[in-house]
């Protein structure tokens, strides 16, 4: 695992001297976006005085392009600035001075909380996908019952055509114009 450690505005003054992990530090904001960063293997400890919009934005960034796990450190934040960087669930905030004897901890919490929220969006994005199915199924249903079938006959008909393709309902109703 590689961690790579961002100190925005203060002295590099927190050190991981721990020899099972690759320590990487960035010295600008901008070298975050230039690494090549693995969900499974790169975790950013990311420490701030002041949690500001640069540094909101970048983190919303990391958060969209290549989420990894995330620890935030700072002293000050604004409730809405830390509630916007919380609430995709993968970044995990330390509030006050860093102690580096909690390194250990602090990092499997972190790995556990991108973990959870993974999985939550992965079910997030099946439901909506699910959703959408039906909402397709039920228009496909209205048009056939338009043209004279009742709800049922026309949940056997798509039953029949889809089973006579060898593919779901679901797969069938994506393939038929909806007009």
């Amino acid at each position: 695992m590689t961690i790579y450690t961002c100190f925005t505005d203060q002295a590099d003054e927190f050190h991981i001297n721990d020899t099972h992990w690759q320590v990487t530090s960035l010295t600008k904001l901008q070298d975050i976006e230039r690494v090549a960063l693995c969900d499974e293997q790169d975790l950013l400890v990311y420490v701030c005085t002041e949690i500001i919009d640069v540094d909101l934005q970048l983190l919303l960034r990391i958060m969209k392009f290549a989420p990894i796990p995330v620890i935030v450190n700072a002293k000050y934040w604004q409730k809405q600035d830390l509630t916007r960087i919380l609430e995709c669930g993968r970044v995990t905030f330390v509030p006050g001075e860093f102690e580096s004897g909690r390194l250990d901890q602090i990092i499997e919490l972190a790995r556990l909380r991108f973990s959870l929220a993974n999985e939550q969006r992965q079910k997030l994005v099946q439901l909506e996908s699910s959703l959408e199915a039906q909402k397709l199924l039920a228009k496909v249903k209205s048009r056939l019952q338009q043209n004279g079938l009742s709800e049922s006959q026309a949940h056997k008909l798509l039953q029949k055509q889809a089973m006579d393709s060898g593919i779901s309902v679901e797969q069938l109703v994506h393939q038929l114009p909806v007009s």
